[in-house]
């Protein structure tokens, strides 16, 4: 290990224990506006579906504080790594206690929960694990455990893709990632990062084949098929990890198949190639 590792490690062994907190109130506009982008209805009886509490806490910053890519600067609470500028959501671990409901004064408790360098396939990767309690004061509705990883800007983008079979007990459905799609779930979500939008950007500075779907939309998919596939019965915990970039244009499949942990989900691209597995239960 080298020095400049072990300084790095050290700094980031620091940040273990940083906390946020920010308050909002779960608007029916929004989740009005997140159901129609996922060309479907809010639930009538007011209740937040699984994972679409992802339209709260929006993080608005002065356009004057934006770095390049869209993201507001970091160093705040989510860390400035020097050398490592790309940051992705890697997964998270979703535990549903009971659903917010439209009109709740809810908050998230953040915390930064651990913090590690790993040597990668393609160089050195920072893996910070985000704690989120979500609910009104003094109650937690949501506890969401949040990976996110920090490489550098010159690591390749897509890796060869590695085509795997749809089981055939599986239950399927395919939805299309395209440009509007991306943009109105940007936009809903309060996401300026280029990638999701801007197909100039994403091609001519990140070197990406076209838009990028957003991870967070990927992993809502997957959930409200887990709810159609479990007719609609509550979600008490959904797990999820990204494998691999999606891009914008092609069909993509879900997959879900009964397993030992519940239901076994999977997002394949036009390619066959899994970029996405979760568990929900």
């Amino acid at each position: 290990m080298d020095s400049n590792h072990t300084q790095i490690q050290a700094e980031l062994d620091a940040l273990i224990g940083r906390t946020a907190l920010v308050s909002d109130v779960v608007s029916s506009h929004r989740i009005a506006a997140l159901a129609a982008t996922l060309d479907t209805d809010a639930p009538a009886d007011g209740s937040v579906p699984p994972l679409w509490h992802w339209v709260l806490f929006q993080d608005w910053q002065k356009w004057s504080t934006l770095g390049p890519d869209g993201h507001a600067a970091r160093g705040e609470f989510m860390p400035a790594i020097a050398g490592m500028e790309r940051r992705m959501w890697a997964g998270s671990t979703v535990t549903f206690h009971r659903s917010l409901r439209v009109g709740e004064a809810v908050e998230r408790r953040s915390s930064i929960a651990g913090a590690t360098l790993k040597q990668g396939r393609t160089g050195t990767l920072a893996f910070i694990q985000l704690r989120h309690d979500i609910g009104p004061t003094g109650e937690t509705a949501i506890t969401e455990l949040q990976d996110v990883v920090y490489r550098a800007a010159d690591d390749p983008a897509v890796s060869a893709a590695v085509p795997e079979p749809v089981p055939p007990a599986a239950r399927t459905r395919s939805v299309m990632p395209d440009a509007l799609t991306l943009f109105r779930y940007s936009a809903v979500t309060g996401n300026s990062h280029r990638i999701h939008y801007d197909y100039e950007y994403v091609t001519g500075t990140e070197h990406y084949p076209g838009l990028v779907v957003q991870g967070a939309l990927q992993a809502t998919w997957l959930a409200d098929f887990a709810r159609a596939c479990r007719n609609e019965a509550p979600i008490s915990r959904f797990a999820f990890r990204a494998r691999r970039a999606v891009f914008q244009g092609k069909a993509l499949t879900l997959a879900a198949i009964d397993g030992p942990d519940g239901l076994d989900l999977t997002l394949r691209d036009s390619g066959g190639a899994v970029c996405m597995a979760g568990t929900a239960r």
